[in-house]
Order: C-alpha cells, then sequence, then structure tokens
C-alpha cells in the first residue's frame, strides 16, 4: 500500500518536471521567434530609412537650381526643410559648399511609426562637381553658314548692355566642327538638352508654338526636339532655349537669355527681340533674317540664364558613402 503511495508521488513530480521542461521550450521559441520578428522589423526600417536618404541625395542633384544650392558661397551649408518620401520615411538634406567646385550633400533618411517615433535613420553623402556653363557666346550672332539679311530694320548689335564701352563682334561665322556651336563652359549640347525642364515633343514641320508656350514656364532650359520649331503669334521666353533641327520665327517674338539652335535660322515676319545671343549650327543651308529684327549681345543676360541652368553631378569615383 505504501509502495503504490510512493509510485504516485513520483509520477506527480514526474509530470510537473515535464510541464516545467515542455514550458521552458515553449517559452524558449517565443522567445526567439519575438527576436526574429523585431530583428526583421529593423532590418525592414533600416532599409527603409536607407533607401529615402539615397532617394533625398538624387532629388537634390536633380533639383539643383531650384532648390538654391548653386548659390552657396564657399564654407556655407545650408539645411533644407524634411520632406516625406513614402509611407512614414521623410529625408532632410543638408549641402556644404566646400570651394568654388565642389559640394558635400548630405541627406538623413529616417522612418517613423504610427505614433511618429523614430524607429531608424540612415545617412548618406555625396560628393559633387558644379558643372559650370561658362559666359557663353562671344557675340549676338554666331553661326556656321552664311547668313543673309535683308531690310533696314535688321539690327545686330554686339554693344554689352552690361559693360559700357566693351563691343563683341555682332556676328561671327564660325568653322562647322566649332565647338563654340555645341560645348557651353564643361557642358555640351547633349549634356544640356538632358536637363530640361520643358520638352516640346510635337515640333514636326509645319507645326507651331502658339503664345505661351515658352512664357508659360519658368524653367532654365528649354529643349524642342523636333526637326523644325516655329515661333509665332507673340511667343516671349528667357532662360536657355535648345532647338534639335532648324528654328523659323514667323510672328511677334521676344526672348531673353541664349537660344541655340543645331539647324538653320530663318527670322522673318512681326518684331523679333533677342537680348543675349541666338547660335545657329548648320554646317549648309542659309540662314535669313528680315523684318524687324533686334538682336542684342548681353552679358548679363547670358550670366543669368547660363548660372540657372548651371548644375552639379557625382565625382567620376568614390562620390558615394553611407554614413551611419
Amino acid at each position: 500500500m505504501r509502495s503504490r503511495q510512493r509510485e504516485r508521488g513520483m509520477a506527480l513530480a514526474l509530470a510537473i518536471f515535464a510541464l516545467v521542461v515542455v514550458g521552458g521550450l515553449i517559452a524558449a521559441a517565443f522567445l526567439a521567434g519575438h527576436l526574429e520578428q523585431r530583428t526583421g522589423r529593423s532590418t525592414l526600417y533600416a532599409a527603409q530609412a536607407a533607401d529615402a536618404a539615397e532617394a533625398g541625395a538624387v532629388r537634390a542633384l536633380e533639383q539643383w537650381n531650384v532648390l538654391g544650392l548653386g548659390s552657396l558661397a564657399p564654407g556655407a551649408s545650408l539645411t533644407l526643410p524634411r520632406v516625406p518620401f513614402a509611407g512614414r520615411t521623410a529625408y532632410r538634406i543638408t549641402a556644404s559648399r566646400l570651394n568654388e567646385q565642389l559640394f558635400l550633400v548630405k541627406s538623413l533618411g529616417t522612418t517613423a511609426n504610427a505614433g511618429g517615433g523614430m524607429m531608424a535613420r540612415r545617412t548618406v553623402a555625396i560628393m559633387a562637381r558644379l558643372a559650370s556653363l561658362g559666359a557663353g557666346p562671344e557675340a549676338a550672332l554666331t553661326v556656321a553658314a552664311p547668313v543673309e539679311i535683308t531690310g533696314g530694320d535688321v539690327v545686330v548689335s554686339g554693344k554689352d548692355d552690361c559693360a559700357p564701352g566693351i563691343e563683341q563682334p555682332g556676328t561671327r561665322v564660325v568653322a562647322p566642327s566649332s565647338e563654340l556651336l555645341t560645348r557651353f563652359g564643361d557642358v555640351t549640347f547633349d549634356r544640356l538638352k538632358a536637363r530640361a525642364g520643358v520638352v516640346l515633343s510635337d515640333t514636326l514641320p509645319g507645326s507651331r508654338v502658339m503664345r505661351g508656350a515658352l512664357s508659360a514656364t519658368r524653367q532654365s532650359v528649354i529643349y524642342a526636339n523636333g526637326p523644325r520649331l516655329e515661333l509665332a503669334s507673340g511667343v516671349k521666353g528667357q532662360g536657355i532655349l535648345l532647338v534639335e533641327g532648324d528654328l523659323d520665327i514667323t510672328g511677334d517674338f521676344d526672348f531673353t537669355g541664349l537660344i541655340v539652335a543645331r539647324g538653320r535660322v530663318r527670322i522673318s515676319g512681326g518684331r523679333t527681340r533677342i537680348v543675349g545671343a541666338l547660335v545657329a549650327g548648320a554646317p549648309s543651308g542659309k540662314n535669313t533674317i528680315a523684318g524687324m529684327v533686334s538682336i542684342e549681345y548681353s552679358s548679363c543676360a547670358l550670366r543669368q540664364a547660363l548660372a540657372a541652368a548651371a548644375f552639379a553631378e557625382p565625382l567620376g569615383q568614390r562620390s558615394w558613402i553611407q554614413v551611419y
């Protein structure tokens, strides 16, 4: 009888021991799963913050002039407001100008929870170099083919309104292979057109860009990628106008800045006034100017247009670093 009682006591102890062991295993598994879940969430938050930081750095270079980073003085820094990115992520840009050409752009990416608490942060930095567009053409009209001017109301003046007493050539004829037709400082025509804020894609032969098409935007670079761009009906604009093909001006036209056409330039009818410089790069054919036309060289207009279109680009090697 006593033996059976002792056996019953042993069974109870074994059952309790088994429950403790099973409970420990369950608790360990739960703890491991909880740690893995938290690790996964932390990794996700860190990846989201890193993505936001990289996106901020890239956008800072894309929106260089819009953000006003090029106007920083050497040694100065500028921290921009926080910008929401995706979900609960955001980035904040800090740009520092190291010297005349080099910039350090830092982008802080953050991820927050539903209550706004900080969950992760990552910082990336890019070393960028300012691509200068130089001072522009040194003549009011630069061409690679002859210019036929008809009528007594055509004025092509090299007198610089910003530098009294200094006069550039009114018309300058250069070789078709001259870089003066396709290169501006450190930037070529093709690189500059890739950064155009407005692209006129429907400039097929005979089409027109009517009133307001250029004046409706304040973008610094406007690019027409068709074989012919015809401007009419009182078009106004400013900045840099790049034309892939021929440029025809058939009505009232007023532009301040730089106009570069890879094809021929034909101006007729209406009143045309260009303050800055005009470049026509067609190696063959004839450029014609007739009517009430005034092409006036202006270093101030060129400097303003080219400075507004300047941009920064990452260094060729080792330009990007992740800062923790």
